[in-house]
């Protein structure tokens, strides 16, 4: 059983979220434990393979400040199944941004995923890869740090 389960978990956990577009309710039992297991594992997170021996070609990430400043941190409310056509996805209030505003800017970080809508049309949808995002704050923070460093000595603080 205990194999068994770690199959699952590193199954769904290797998946893309919203795999699974049927509503859980309407399930089997087994398919509903399955649909139930792949909203929680998709709502964990997991921590990222970053080791130098894994990456090539490093650089730091130029203009972090200004390339943040084009994105917009916004509070939203999911829709309900009943407002989409994608019933398997997450509800309720959140705080993100938005797919299409950081592909403008970080096309590198979002993804596209295909889904199965209400119809059983084929819907391709973006992803975020939020924790790439930090990268890029990190070095914003830095640049702010740098910015005022230099007001300080200017103002003679």
């Amino acid at each position: 059983m205990k194999k068994t389960l770690m199959m699952l978990f590193l199954a769904f956990t290797l998946q893309t979220p919203y795999a699974i577009s049927e509503d859980c309710e309407s399930l089997s039992a087994n398919k509903k434990f399955l649909c139930e297991l792949d909203d929680a594992i998709n709502s964990l997170q997991r921590p990222r393979f970053s080791d130098a021996s894994l990456k090539k070609n490093t650089s730091t990430v130029s203009s972090p400040l200004e390339k943040i400043s084009q994105l917009k941190g916004v509070s939203f409310e999911w829709k309900n199944p009943e407002e989409s056509d994608i019933e398997h996805h997450p509800q309720g209030k959140d705080i993100g941004v938005i797919a299409q505003d950081v592909e403008k800017v970080f096309p590198e970080l979002v993804h596209n995923i295909k889904v199965t809508d209400k119809n059983g049309a084929e819907v391709t949808l973006k992803k975020v890869n939020y924790a790439g995002l930090v990268g890029v704050l990190i070095e914003a923070v830095k640049e702010l740090k740098q910015e005022n460093k230099k007001l300080r000595e200017q103002l003679g603080l």
